[in-house]
């Protein structure tokens, strides 16, 4: 469980990450872990208590998601039968990610990752992101640096937040009119500024 990890499906045609730095680097550690796995699919649920958030003026509510390589062969018409026996059988399990990278890539893997960007999908209720092994390492190892900058970062001590970046480049990043070509990522740190963070995470009515 991902407690402070928020991800929201796209608004004009960009999706939102607010995640926590410690969730930063455990996300970045999955999205490795789905990358080394053709056997494996990683779920990540929605944390407990999550509330919508107005990106762009809309009103979306957090999704959770579904990570896999494309050579798994999971289909998207699979996975409402997935969830269903998951829930009924699911058993605890550790594992090793690979180590981060640097999240620097050459020439040539960016153009093989313009070829063949990562597919984003959204299927009974679940963002579902698929894409070839190399895309998916570098999308953890971009999570995992862009998380290793929060704790030095001036606006999240300041303010509880710090806009990290756009991830640019891992969703058809030449076709920007498709669904999805980018996710705006945020930092958001709850050990400061906790009153204004417990006031936003309280219930209400």
């Amino acid at each position: 469980m991902l407690r402070n990890t928020f991800v929201h499906p796209p608004d004009h045609h960009v999706g939102y990450l607010r995640a926590s730095r410690a969730d930063l680097l455990r996300l970045g550690a999955l999205f490795r872990v789905a990358a080394a796995s053709s056997h494996s699919a990683i779920h990540i649920p929605v944390p407990p208590g999550a509330r919508p958030t107005a990106p762009a003026g809309g009103d979306t509510r957090p999704l959770p998601v579904l990570l896999a390589r494309e050579d798994t062969g999971l289909r998207l018409s699979d996975w409402p039968d997935l969830r269903h026996r998951m829930r009924r059988s699911s058993a605890p399990l550790s594992v090793t990610a690979p180590a981060a990278r640097a999240s620097d890539r050459p020439d040539d893997v960016r153009r093989r990752a313009d070829r063949h960007p990562a597919r984003f999908a959204e299927r009974a209720g679940t963002i579902v992101i698929t894409a070839r092994a190399e895309v998916l390492f570098w999308i953890g190892d971009w999570l995992t640096a862009v998380g290793d900058r929060v704790a030095q970062d001036p606006h999240v001590h300041r303010h509880g937040e710090s806009f990290l970046g756009d991830m640019v480049g891992f969703f058809d990043p030449g076709r920007t009119d498709r669904p999805m070509h980018a996710f705006c990522v945020v930092a958001v740190e709850p050990i400061f500024h906790r009153d204004r963070w417990r006031r936003q995470r309280a219930p209400t009515g």
